[in-house]
């Protein structure tokens, strides 16, 4: 089993490096951070039912990327591997709330779990803070 696990992991390893191939500048920062993000989303659930002080630290490290997220999409930047469709600079204001609407949810999150919430107000918080992940993902990203 433990073969299989670390199988596993050197495959998904393999891919996010083939992802970020090629990556230069601005786009390999965000692209960089994306990743620390969804990360921060796996420890985030992983910890629904545990630890509310790592739920608290990771939904404010998705508050500050969420806050300057839009300082990592200067214009014309859409080389090669990134996944970013042009609709975000042709919606730059629309782009921008929903970035702000991430933070928003991230910030709310992080407050249920320092005020001692319980698992299920967790659990609708974290689903939020998803929410206003995919909201963007759908329209903005290929």
């Amino acid at each position: 089993m433990k073969r299989v696990i670390t199988l596993c992991i050197l495959s998904s390893l393999a891919v996010v490096t083939q992802a970020h191939e090629g990556a230069e500048g601005v786009i390999k920062d965000r692209m960089d951070s994306f990743k620390a993000n969804k990360e921060s989303m796996k420890a985030i659930k992983g910890n629904l039912g545990g630890d509310a002080s790592v739920i608290a630290k990771e939904a404010l490290a998705i508050q500050d990327w969420a806050n300057q997220m839009t300082d990592f999409f200067p214009e014309g930047s859409t080389q090669s591997p990134s996944e970013a469709l042009p609709a975000i600079w042709e919606n730059f204001e629309d782009f921008k709330a929903r970035a702000a609407a991430n933070a928003n949810a991230a910030g709310d999150l992080a407050n249920l779990a320092r005020s001692g919430a319980d698992a299920s107000a967790l659990t609708n918080g974290f689903k939020a803070l998803g929410k206003t992940c995919k909201d963007c993902h759908n329209d903005y990203k290929e």
